[in-house]
C-alpha cells in the first residue's frame, strides 16, 4: 500500500468516528421533537430534553468510544470488557462528554442490568420487538478495526450488537452497515454503494447467512426513491438505517448528509450518528467543517481513542 493510499484510508477511518460523535451532537437537541416543529438545525445548539450545552453528545458517542477503548486495551474483540466498559459508564459516566450517562436506551438499559446479574456476554433479549438503533449508532470502531477483513468485521459487529441487542433484525441492520461502511472506506465514487453492481455483490456476499427479510428493501435501495415524508426516524433499527442511507444518497456532502439526517426530527442524535459514521467514512475527516471539530465537546479525547485504535489496527 501507498503512504497516500494508507493516509486516504486513516482519513476515511478517522472520518467515520468523529462523524458518528458530530452527528449524535446535532441531533440531540431536538431529540424527540417532531419534524417541522423546530428552528431547523445547522450548527450545534443547546437544549433539548437533555439539557446539554452546545457540541455536547450523547449515549451514542459514550459508548462507541467505550468499544474503541476495549478494542485497543484487549487488541481485539471481548464482549465482556466491553461489557464492563458498558456498565463502568452507566454508573459513573465514563468516557461521558459530562461525566453522566446521557440518553441510557431502554434495551441497554435491560441488556447491561442483566449483564451484572448473569455476567454472561450476550443478551438474551432476542424479541424483535426490542429491534432498536442502539448498536448501530456505536458500530464505528468495529468498521475501523477489522477493515483489512470483511468477513471477520461483519461477523464482529454482530457480535458488537449482541452484548445488547440480540433482535435478528438489531443484529443484521449491524452487518449490513458494517459491509456498507467498510466498502466506503474505498469508494471513489459514492454512486458504487448505490448501484446494481453493489447490490448484486451484496446478496452474494451474504448468500450463506443471510440478511433478515425486513432490509430487504434497504439492500434494494427503495429509499432512494422516497421524499422526505416518506423517511421514518424512529429508533426502529431498520428506520434509522434507511434514514441514514436516505440522507447520504440525497446529498453531496458531509454537511449536507448531516443537516438533512438531524433535521428529520424523531431519534435525531441516533439517525445523525448513523448517518455520520456513513458519510464520515466515504467524505473523510478532512471534509468535515473546521467549526464542529473545533466545538465538539472533549474533540481531542475523541481524536486520542481514534489515533490508538487506527494505529492499532495498522500494526
Amino acid at each position: 500500500m501507498t503512504l497516500a493510499k494508507s493516509q486516504s484510508l486513516k482519513n476515511r477511518y478517522k472520518g467515520a468516528m468523529l462523524g458518528l460523535a458530530i452527528g449524535d451532537a446535532l441531533g440531540a437537541p431536538v431529540e424527540f421533537q417532531k419534524r417541522g416543529t423546530f428552528e431547523p438545525i445547522s450548527s450545534f445548539r443547546g437544549g433539548g430534553k437533555f439539557s446539554l450545552q452546545a457540541g455536547e453528545w450523547t449515549d451514542d458517542t459514550a459508548m462507541t468510544l467505550c468499544l474503541a477503548q476495549s478494542l485497543v486495551e484487549q487488541q481485539g474483540f471481548d464482549p465482556l470488557n466491553q461489557l464492563e466498559k458498558y456498565v463502568t459508564w452507566l454508573h459513573t459516566g465514563y468516557m461521558s462528554c459530562n461525566g453522566k450517562a446521557v440518553g441510557v436506551g431502554k434495551t441497554i438499559y435491560r441488556s447491561l442490568i442483566r449483564y451484572m446479574r448473569t455476567k454472561q456476554p450476550y443478551t438474551d433479549i432476542v424479541h424483535e420487538k426490542f429491534s432498536g438503533n442502539g448498536s448501530l449508532m456505536r458500530l464505528a470502531p468495529v468498521c475501523i478495526y477489522y477493515a483489512k477483513d470483511m468477513e471477520q468485521c461483519v461477523e464482529y459487529a454482530k457480535l458488537s450488537s449482541k452484548t445488547t441487542h440480540g433482535s435478528p433484525v438489531a443484529v443484521d441492520c449491524c452487518r449490513y452497515m458494517a459491509y456498507v461502511i467498510v466498502r466506503l472506506f474505498s469508494c471513489e465514487n459514492k454512486e458504487e454503494v448505490f448501484s446494481e453492481k453493489f447490490k448484486e455483490e451484496t446478496w452474494a456476499f451474504f448468500r450463506n447467512e443471510k440478511l433478515h427479510e425486513a432490509l430487504e428493501p434497504i439492500v434494494c435501495g427503495t429509499y432512494m426513491e422516497k421524499s422526505n415524508a416518506g423517511i421514518l426516524s424512529t429508533g426502529y433499527a431498520v428506520h434509522s438505517l434507511e434514514a441514514a442511507l436516505w440522507s447520504f444518497y440525497h446529498s453531496n456532502s458531509f454537511e449536507k448528509a448531516l443537516l438533512l439526517a438531524v433535521n428529520l426530527g424523531d431519534d435525531a442524535d441516533t439517525v445523525g450518528a448513523i448517518t455520520g459514521q456513513i458519510a464520515g467514512a466515504f467524505y473523510g475527516v478532512e471534509k468535515i467543517p473546521e467549526s464542529w471539530k473545533k466545538n465538539l465537546c472533549k474533540y481531542e479525547m475523541i481524536d486520542t481513542v481514534m489515533d490508538r485504535l487506527i494505529d492499532l489496527m495498522e500494526k
